[in-house]
């Protein structure tokens, strides 16, 4: 398991949330960590969003900056489920079956 630990800012509010983006692939040839994350962030802020009933983000108005990115090509790399919690969102796409998104450690709906 390989991990992007993020933070992002949301236009017109001060306050600063924090990111995991867990997986077991990502491809090497891409144009930056921050634009490869943004589509899952906003699908699974939107999707929060829309069940509390809050106007829906424009990618323009979220702003991410990467903190580190984890490989388990060289370093075997684990932790547990109870980390969820510490997150304003977490994104994990290990399963085999399907992708889990998270917001404040509640397992979401996305809703396109």
């Amino acid at each position: 398991m390989s991990f992007i630990t993020f933070i992002y800012k949301i236009k017109n509010n001060n306050k600063t949330y924090y990111g995991k983006y867990v997986f077991d692939y990502i491809s090497d040839d891409h144009e930056g960590l921050d634009i490869e994350i943004k589509p899952y962030l906003l699908c699974g802020i939107n999707s929060y969003r829309k069940q509390k009933n809050l106007p829906k983000l424009e990618p323009l108005n979220i702003y991410i900056g990467i903190l580190s990115f984890s490989s388990n090509k060289y370093i075997p790399l684990y932790s547990s489920y109870t980390e969820i919690k510490c997150f304003d969102f977490y994104y994990d796409n290990t399963t085999t079956q399907n992708s889990r998104t998270y917001v404040n450690g509640n397992l979401i709906n996305l809703i396109n």
